[in-house]
């Protein structure tokens, strides 16, 4: 029989003591410092979380001090200068425009302007500028002094423009390829605007000058962002089909059509090793309604291949512009006027040329081939605009009762066709032009718009600016952009997800921009935040009403400052220059 050797049994006070003295000391390795201890100048409680990476919401508190989110999760004991409570409620990062036109505001004497409150109010914290091409204030440094006195609203992320600095190298002779020598000027503008600070090159190749480059050139130019970790956005070539007398864009000297444009953002990215984004992504007008999933099918091909492509788009099916005419100017142009140099201004302008514009309409109806083509035109017009169906009436000065309804309702009760319509409206009119009937298109069709919506790779912008008056016609994005992306095509639509939605308007475009300290809820970033009642956002402005705020977004915080405050603009200019300097990623080859 084995013996079994057993130790002194401790005594029981001092097992208990022993027992006291472990317990102590795990506690003492695995809890915190007390929550009291913890004082923030901010803190909002209880609210749901969705930090902006894409993934579910999760309850937390979060503490800020002074610009800067220092505490996410449960903080009972936390005290703070504010609280909010935020129970029930959505606290996200704040959203981030990838195509303002806010930037002649900032940059104006205004200080309404600078205050920004149609932006503000739908949650926006930092705005991307340089768009289409083009910059309010040259060089970079002059344009990022002029937005920091006295002010903003938002952060700003400034790029340089490719049509401000061709028509600084190429001056008013720019219908045409540029030069190697020219070229090479252009480089060195862009790669002094990226010393300086800028994010990377905007470009707008369906605008004049840009609509003269090659690709070779802008392939150039792009090349210049690259030592810079920059990226590439760009108004397309060829988004949305020319009128027929438009001079076309062009590239490697050739026509553009169809997808050329999406190829060729693709092409730059590929050659140029940097992020590309097709910027305001649409299918404009009924020849090209479906082109989204050509789009879609040739960039998922290019990112396969390793080719860092993006979108960003505003959810309308309305598209940019203002109130248009639909008859070509050539109509009230004297019969037989050239037209093969192409229109790009509105003939009416030119009165010694028009003469007397009703009459020579009159005269170029009369004639048979004339009458046909302007027909033709008119009705090429409307398709590009998206049909009869969808040109809304908003300004008819001598037809009021018209105003707010469709070309094609009022055409079938007077029992005309749309183009008679039209002209029944140029001739009884009294006057021609932006005072006569004007109309809104709906260019787009919701199966693109939503298509284009649910893809990862596709951001939120505005494309608006800071509207200190409005009128019926103008676009309601600019009030109600991202609102309007949770509350119609999340709540309503059903058409992709809360945490979905919020990804695309924050985190995606910081992954997009490069930005090591927005976009997401995390402790160490700025303190960007939204805080919205997902029950009661809505974006209510329409193109008869553009001027109406969402309602739902109770706060809008700019590094730690309220532009937003119980659903009321502050009037703060609490916004930031964003330097690429000062961004780890970004800060070049000259350091």
């Amino acid at each position: 029989m084995v013996e079994i050797m057993r130790r002194p049994a401790l005594s029981t006070a001092l097992l208990a003591a022993a027992t006291a003295a472990i317990a102590t000391a795990t506690l003492t390795l695995i809890l915190p410092a007390p929550a009291s201890a913890q004082q923030f100048d901010l803190l909002i409680r209880g609210g749901m979380v969705l930090d902006g990476s894409g993934s579910p919401a999760f309850n937390a508190d979060i503490g800020i001090v002074d610009d800067e989110i220092v505490a996410i999760g449960r903080l009972p004991g936390a005290t703070a200068t504010r609280v909010i409570d935020a129970a029930g409620k959505y606290v996200v990062p704040g959203f981030i425009d990838m195509h303002s036109h806010a930037d002649r505001a900032f940059a104006s004497e205004n200080i309404e302007g600078r205050r920004a409150h149609n932006l503000v109010m739908q949650g926006i914290t930092t705005s991307v500028f340089g768009p289409d091409g083009r910059n309010p204030v040259w060089p970079i440094p002059d344009e990022m002094e002029a937005y920091r006195t006295p002010g903003v609203a938002t952060n700003v992320v400034p790029m340089v423009g490719h049509g401000t600095v061709r028509g600084l190298v190429m001056g008013d002779d720019y219908e045409r390829p540029a030069t190697a020598d020219e070229i090479a000027r252009m480089a060195e503008l862009v790669r002094g605007a990226m010393e300086a600070g800028a994010w990377g090159l905007g470009a707008g190749p369906e605008y004049r000058p840009g609509r003269f480059s090659t690709t070779e050139e802008l392939i150039a130019l792009a090349r210049e962002v690259a030592p810079y970790d920059g990226f590439y956005y760009a108004h397309q070539r060829s988004q949305s089909p020319l009128p027929l007398w438009q001079i076309p864009s062009i590239v490697d000297g050739q026509p553009l059509t169809g997808t050329d444009g999406m190829r060729e953002t693709i092409e730059i990215g590929r050659a140029a090793g940097i992020r590309v984004v097709g910027t305001h992504i649409k299918a404009k007008g009924t020849d090209t309604w479906g082109h989204s999933q050509t789009d879609i099918l040739l960039i998922e091909a290019a990112r396969r291949d390793g080719v860092d492509v993006y979108l960003d788009q505003y959810p309308y099916e309305t598209f940019g512009g203002g109130p248009v005419d639909v008859l070509p100017d050539w109509g009230f142009a004297p019969p037989g006027t050239d037209r093969s140099g192409g229109l790009d201004s509105p003939l009416w302008r030119d009165t010694e040329l028009m003469g007397d514009p009703k009459g020579n309409l009159r005269a170029n109806l009369a004639d048979p081939s004339a009458a046909a083509e302007l027909e033709r035109d008119a009705e090429y017009i409307l398709r590009l605009q998206g049909g009869a169906d969808r040109h809304i009436v908003v300004s008819a000065p001598d037809f009021p009762e018209t105003v707010g309804r469709y070309l094609s309702d009022i055409a079938a009760e007077a029992g005309r066709s749309p183009f008679e319509q039209l002209v029944h409206f140029a001739l009884e009119s009294t006057e021609l032009g932006p005072a006569g009937v004007r109309f809104r298109p709906v260019a787009g069709h919701r199966f693109d718009v939503e298509n284009y919506m649910r893809q990862e790779y596709t951001a939120t912008s505005t494309d608006g600016s800071v509207l200190l008056w409005t009128r019926p016609g103008q676009h309601p994005r600019s009030y109600g952009a991202f609102a309007r992306k949770i509350s119609h095509y999340v709540k309503e639509r059903g058409v992709i997800t809360l945490p979905f939605a919020v990804r695309s308007s924050t985190g995606l475009a910081a992954q997009i921009i490069g930005l090591e300290d927005r976009g997401y809820l995390r402790t160490g970033y700025k303190a960007d935040v939204v805080v919205f009642d997902y029950d009661d956002i809505s974006s209510p402005a329409t193109i008869m009403e553009p001027d109406l705020y969402p309602t739902g977004i109770e706060f809008v915080i700019v590094n730690g400052e309220f532009t937003v405050d119980g659903g009321e603009p502050t009037g703060a200019l609490p916004g930031a220059v964003l330097d690429r300097r000062d961004n780890a990623r970004g800060r070049g080859v000259s350091d």
